[in-house]
C-alpha cells in the first residue's frame, strides 16, 4: 500500500460497486480513508469492510442521489463525521434508456437529478468546507465518452454528462484561487464490474475500439487517482477521456452530419 494520499479523507458515491468501489479501493490503497456511499445499508457496510481489510479507515453513509434534499443530507453528514474532506469523486451516476422523444418528465429529473443536480450540491458544501479549512482539495467528477461521441437513446444521460463537464471548468475557474484543482474523467465502452466474465457482445465491441479492448474499472480508477495526487494539483479543469482512442476513431470514421 502507498501513503500518497495518507491523512485524507476522501467522499466517494456510488461506492458499493463497479468504478465506484474500485476507485475507493484504489484510493485506500493510496493511504486515504474512504466515506462510502450508495443508496442502500447492506452493499455499503460490505464497501467499508472491504476498505478495512484494506488498511485505512472506512465510514458509510447511505443516500439515494435522484433525491437533491438527500444529496444535501448526504454532505452535511459527512461533513460532521470526518476531521475533515479533502477529495470528492463524484461518480455516481444512471441512464435510462430510450427515443428522446418518449422520456417523461419524471425519467428527465431523476437523471438529471443523479448525473449532475447532486454532484452539484456535493461540490457545493464540500468545496466551502475546503475553502473554510484551507484545504487545498481535490474534486474529481466522472463525464462519459458519450458527450463526445454519442450513446443511442441516451440524450438525457448524456446532455446531463455534457452538464457535469462544463461544470468542472467553471469549478476549476473559481476553486483555482483557493488551491482546489476540479477535474472529470470520461469512461470509454466499459467492462464494469471488475472479475465480470465475458459476454458475447465483449468482442464486437473491443473490435470498435484501436485500443483492442473495453475499458476496464481499474482504468477509470487510475485516471481518478492521478487527479488527486499532491504533484498533479496544478492539473485543473479538465476532462480527461479514458477509452482506448475510441473517440478518435469515431471522429476519423464517422461521416459529419
Amino acid at each position: 500500500m502507498g501513503n500518497a494520499l495518507a491523512g485524507k479523507w476522501a467522499l466517494v458515491t456510488g461506492s458499493t460497486r463497479g468504478l465506484g468501489r474500485t476507485t475507493a479501493e484504489w484510493l485506500a490503497q493510496e493511504g486515504a480513508a474512504i466515506i462510502v456511499s450508495g443508496r442502500d445499508q447492506e452493499p455499503v457496510a460490505e464497501s467499508v469492510a472491504a476498505i478495512n481489510a484494506i488498511g485505512p479507515d472506512a465510514i458509510g453513509i447511505t443516500a439515494d442521489l435522484a433525491d437533491h434534499a438527500e444529496a444535501h443530507r448526504l454532505a452535511k453528514e459527512a461533513i460532521a463525521a470526518v476531521p475533515r474532506i479533502d477529495i470528492l469523486v463524484n461518480n455516481a451516476g444512471m441512464s435510462i434508456r430510450g427515443n428522446f422523444w418518449d422520456v417523461t418528465d419524471d425519467e428527465w429529473d431523476y437523471q438529471v437529478n443523479v448525473n449532475v443536480r447532486s454532484p452539484y450540491i456535493l461540490a457545493q458544501h464540500v468545496a466551502k468546507q475546503m475553502i473554510e479549512r484551507e484545504i487545498r482539495g481535490r474534486i474529481v467528477n466522472i463525464s462519459t465518452i458519450g458527450v463526445h461521441a454519442c450513446h443511442k437513446d441516451a440524450a438525457v444521460y448524456n446532455l446531463a454528462k455534457a452538464g457535469v463537464e462544463a461544470m468542472t471548468r467553471n469549478m476549476a475557474f473559481e476553486l483555482g484561487p483557493h488551491g482546489i484543482s476540479v477535474n472529470c474523467v470520461a469512461p470509454g465502452n466499459m467492462a464494469i464490474r471488475p472479475g465480470q466474465t465475458e459476454q458475447p457482445w465483449f468482442a464486437d465491441a473491443a473490435r470498435a475500439i484501436p485500443y483492442g479492448r473495453l475499458g476496464h474499472a481499474e482504468d477509470i480508477a487510475a485516471a481518478v487517482k492521478f487527479f488527486c495526487l499532491p504533484e498533479s494539483g496544478f492539473t485543473t479543469g479538465q476532462t480527461l477521456l479514458v477509452d482506448g482512442a475510441h473517440d478518435s476513431y469515431l471522429n476519423e470514421h464517422v461521416p459529419a452530419r
